[in-house]
């Protein structure tokens, strides 16, 4: 299977316990550091994407490719050294209804952003 463009053997990806184990003591972005460096040098892909959008429980969520399909890691705080920091009791692995809410969030939180910016520019222009 492939994600862009990059083939993925999953087999050789930690399953969704292996990498909860992994970061249960640094349950946080910076915590998911040594498995970035891990898929980064197996896949040229670190195999990891922030969703900073709000699923209206969580202020936003991280997405980590496991052996089993997609871990969804939700946050709903930061600090300035760790980042987001995940409530681990909630994580789970994404279905296909929940991928599709995900993609149909993104593309009208960044189709309203684009628009918005264009206005943005267009009265700065005028000004």
């Amino acid at each position: 299977m492939k994600i862009n463009g990059i083939e993925i053997d999953f087999s050789k990806l930690l399953s969704k316990d292996e990498l909860l184990e992994e970061i249960k003591y640094y349950a946080s972005d910076r915590g998911l550091s040594q498995i970035r460096e891990k898929y980064n040098e197996e896949f040229g892909n670190e195999l990891i994407w922030n969703y900073p959008i709000s699923d209206g429980v969580n202020a936003g969520t991280t997405i980590v490719a496991v052996k089993e399909g997609f871990l969804s890691l939700p946050y709903n705080e930061m600090d300035e050294t760790e980042y987001e920091l995940f409530n681990l009791k909630i994580a789970n692995l994404l279905d296909e209804n929940e991928l599709t809410q995900f993609i149909d969030n993104w593309k009208r939180y960044s189709e309203d952003l684009l628009n918005a910016l264009g206005d943005m520019l267009n009265i700065v222009k005028i000004k």
